[in-house]
């Protein structure tokens, strides 16, 4: 009776094995076995089947254990017929026949691949009769004189780069390519390290339970970074001679580089071997897993450019995207632009809200050096306190509940552009401190992370406070502020600039016509009206009315009526007091300036402001000292009551 394994599913080779006295089968995921697995979870050497005492035994090395008819093995085990050995996502099978044999060649019911499977034993295997032979079983004479991809290989190659296609995290992509390389070549361990300062993923090794510190070499790393060809020490006569203390516990390396669109090698793929060298169809393999990282890396850098460009057109306003305007006061403002913009300095925009300070950052960033990179748009204030570090710095896979997966912040997306932190005066203390640092140039360390990260941004910041008093009150840092205001631009208020008010509301109608179907334009009594408001609001307070206008009237012309502005504010006579406006729209000037109404409504009595205000009585006294109000100021020449 003979006896022989077949393969009842998984990713194995060969498709079977005649078994004979003094053959010992190994199974597992190194090429060295006869029986080759592609399955992670498979150990090198996972198992053996070996003939003791006329017994065909199994025996289990394996980390995630082996079953055999589904219970796990311990210790040695016979075989018997018709029963399943399971390795990992593996299922074999031992069976008992009286198949005959003719030659070299098996005779049996179970068809081979072809291709695969060579049915005639190379003489120079020196294996048992009937044990089918493989590719991966080559001597080295022979494996070091075929230079053709095999099948198999082909096919490992194919399913790499349907995987890698789909995968959105550069890290993973890598972390791959190696494990393909792993696992297809004889290599004792693979590497990947980045020549950027700033790379995402800067060293990676596997398999994983190499020491992330162990030396990947510098003299092939160099020699790769200068000739831009591969480094094959085997292979190339001229590296044979060369060898470093890195090298010296492996027979064989190579390096191979990974190169930008212009050229320029931006990482390095280590591959070492110990006790055997290199062959020709692993290095061939190398290079054709090289070959496609190097445009799949490049599309990743790439798309993090769009992913951070198209975020920022999600997050910008609808405003125009240019200043219009030609005004003594906007000729200035682009004079201004004009000069920082190619400086790599930070700059502090300061002005109204709705003024126009992301329009001054998108211009500075379109004329400095830096618009060929993304700029990235932050409003400080519409995130909330305790996800604002997250969102600036990132985070990485399980720092927090929720975090299910590495996301680059805000200062990762904006690598080798701008980054515009809007409101900058609403960041916590805590992220003023590690922005200062960021802008000093040092790296940063993500939330959850384990690497700093090393960024090239220029950071554009804008605040429609007085930075200067809100670090006298303690709610700004001052060094951040010194750092800060390296170059500032202050926007003027619309009012400051009111002969650009038709010329904007004449840009904002053309766009509203082409979106809405008709041609609009402004009745001459409409055109006085905006000439006479004060646009607390600013321009974006004239955009809003103008769209609420242009979609209310029902012609072309949109009158004084559509515009909603009421009537102007009446000049004060003696018999009625002038009524005092809020300097802006912002929450505390509106609360000062409903503080001091009351006030005067009431003839500084507190308790009846209080009630009028709808507060307590001591809220109002906290009030009072915080906002520096005097009483006796808003009551000199006013007899109110």
């Amino acid at each position: 009776m003979r006896a022989k394994i077949v393969v009842d599913a998984g990713d194995v080779s060969p498709a079977s094995v005649e078994l004979s006295p003094g053959l010992t089968v190994t199974i597992g995921r190194s090429r060295e076995n006869i029986f080759v697995v592609r399955d992670d979870l498979v150990s090198r050497l996972h198992a053996k089947i070996y003939h003791e005492d006329g017994r065909w035994l199994v025996r289990d090395f394996g980390l995630n254990g082996t079953l055999l008819n589904g219970e796990k093995l311990q210790g040695a085990t016979e075989l018997t017929d018709d029963c399943t050995l399971t390795v990992g996502t593996v299922r074999l099978r031992y069976l008992m026949h009286s198949g005959k044999t003719e030659g070299s060649k098996t005779i049996g019911h179970l068809q081979t691949i072809p291709n695969l499977i060579s049915e005639e034993v190379d003489p120079r295997l020196n294996l048992p009769t009937g044990v089918t032979a493989y590719p991966e079983q080559r001597s080295q004479a022979d494996s070091d004189t075929d230079t053709q991809l095999r099948v198999d290989e082909l096919t490992a190659l194919c399913r790499y780069m349907t995987t890698a296609v789909a995968l959105m995290d550069q890290q993973e992509l890598v972390r791959l390519s190696l494990r393909t390389l792993l696992n297809q070549t004889s290599a004792t361990f693979v590497g990947y390290l980045g020549l950027d300062p700033s790379e995402l993923t800067p060293k990676m090794v596997v398999p994983e339970r190499v020491p992330m510190d162990i030396s990947l070499s510098k003299r092939l790393t160099e020699q790769v970074r200068l000739t831009k060809k591969r480094v094959w020490l085997f292979g190339d006569a001229s590296e044979s001679q060369k060898s470093s203390a890195s090298l010296s516990a492996f027979t064989d390396a190579v390096c191979l580089p990974i190169t930008a669109m212009n050229g320029e090698p931006i990482a390095a793929i280590h591959a070492y071997r110990a006790g055997r060298h290199f062959i020709e169809r692993d290095v061939q393999f190398l290079e054709a897993v090289a070959s496609f990282l190097t445009p799949a890396l490049e599309n990743h850098r790439n798309r993090r450019k769009i992913l951070a460009e198209n975020l920022r057109l999600r997050c910008s306003s609808s405003t125009a995207d240019e200043l219009i305007g030609d005004s003594s006061a906007l000729m200035n403002l682009r004079m201004q632009i004009g000069r920082a913009a190619p400086l790599p300095f930070t700059v502090l925009i300061n002005g109204e809200s709705g003024s126009g300070k992301e329009l001054v950052a998108l211009a500075l960033h379109r004329h400095s050096p830096r618009a060929g990179g993304p700029i990235v748009v932050v409003n400080c204030a519409a995130i909330a306190p305790t996800l604002l570090e997250a969102e600036l710095f990132g985070y990485r896979k399980g720092a927090f509940a929720g975090a299910d997966r590495d996301h680059a912040g805000m200062f990762e997306q904006a690598d080798e552009g701008t980054l515009f932190l809007d409101e900058v005066a609403d960041l916590s203390l805590e992220c003023q401190a590690k922005l200062l640092r960021v802008i000093e140039g040092k790296s940063f360390r993500p939330v959850g992370g384990a690497r700093e990260v090393t960024v090239d941004v220029r950071v554009v910041a804008a605040t429609h406070r007085d930075l200067e008093q809100e670090v006298k009150a303690g709610k700004f840092r001052q060094d951040l502020l010194f750092r800060l205001k390296v170059i500032t631009i202050r926007v003027p208020a619309l009012r400051e600039h009111a002969e650009d008010i038709l010329e904007l509301s004449r840009f904002f109608l053309e766009r509203l016509s082409h979106q809405l179907r008709k041609q609009l334009r402004l009745s001459p009594e409409a055109e006085q009206r905006l000439l006479d408001h004060s646009w607390p609001g600013n321009v974006r307070q004239l955009r809003a009315v103008l769209e609420s206008a242009a979609v209310m009237s029902e012609g072309d012309i949109i009158e004084v009526d559509s515009l909603g502005l009421g009537l102007p504010i009446e000049i004060p006579t003696p018999m009625k007091p002038m009524v005092e406006v809020p300097s802006s729209m912002d929450m505390d000037d509106l609360e000062t300036w409903a503080i001091r109404r009351a006030l005067k409504h009431t003839a500084g009595n507190v308790s009846q402001a209080a009630r009028v205000l709808g507060i307590s009585r001591d809220t109002l006294h906290t009030k009072l000292k915080k906002k520096n109000i005097d009483r006796s100021e808003l009551l000199s020449g006013n007899s109110l009551d």
